[in-house]
């Protein structure tokens, strides 16, 4: 996998307020949120509104300052995936992979190949177990490729982030990122072939039954290759156990 395309929480407001991601550099889709975080620590109803239109897209129009940086006027807003020229790359965001109707699988069943999670998730005691859980049973059921980030550090009041950001591929976990680590920015990498998504998928028939009814989502081209005709001999990333730390290690830290 040579490049791909960056992500990045933020808020928006059309008439109402939504938090979303969007790609970086050239700003190639605004996707907002579909589900809020409100318990425990959580009240983001306070502050966001839910994007409540399946399969819904609209054009969004930049601050004139925004326009100026990436010379775009408009770009799409909703619920869309992106269509490279090799694959397909959808998104969701923290709350989102832990519903029980998570975007993911609708995506996936729908083509959607890549995966990626932009997550504000803190620290509980024992709680890194049911993050690979999630992650490693959106990949097993339906195929595919899944990053997970998370926030690390301290926010302003009293939560604790604690990374954990891991890659999984049908399955299996291909690499894990740092628990409780003090350093600010963390790179977690994988090599890894989409023809291993497309193969696994194949071969589960009832998957294929269930995707041939599936409503398409909207598909945002883009005019670049994650993969490239050089790569085919790229030796591949091997599944990994994921180290947990015992309950005692997580109170020291």
């Amino acid at each position: 996998m040579l490049a791909c395309p960056c992500c990045t929480k933020m808020s928006v407001t059309t008439a109402v307020f939504y938090s979303s991601t969007s790609a970086l550099r050239k700003i190639l889709l605004i996707r907002p949120k579909t589900a809020m975080a409100n318990g425990g620590n959580y009240r983001e109803l306070r502050w966001f509104t839910p994007w409540s239109k399946p399969r819904e897209v609209e054009e969004h129009f930049l601050p004139r300052t925004i326009q100026k940086i990436t010379g775009q006027e408009t770009v799409p807003f909703g619920d869309a995936v992106l269509a490279t020229k090799d694959t397909c790359i959808g998104s969701e965001i923290c709350e989102e992979l832990w519903l029980p109707n998570s975007p993911h699988i609708e995506m996936g069943l729908d083509g959607v190949e890549i995966f990626t999670n932009s997550s504000g998730s803190h620290h509980e005691l024992r709680k890194a177990h049911i993050r690979v859980d999630l992650v490693r049973s959106a990949t097993a059921k339906n195929g595919g490729i899944y990053l997970l980030s998370n926030l690390k550090g301290c926010d302003s009041d009293r939560l604790y982030f604690d990374g954990c950001a891991m890659i999984s591929l049908n399955g299996d976990l291909v690499a894990q990122g740092a628990q409780f680590s003090l350093s600010d920015v963390e790179v977690l990498t994988a090599t890894l072939d989409l023809e291993d998504v497309r193969g696994y998928r194949a071969h589960i028939s009832s998957r294929c039954i269930t995707a041939s009814r599936v409503t398409s989502f909207h598909r945002v081209r883009v005019e670049f290759s994650l993969s490239s005709f050089d790569d085919i001999y790229t030796l591949t990333s091997n599944p990994i156990q994921w180290k947990y730390h015992s309950p005692e290690e997580e109170i020291r830290y």
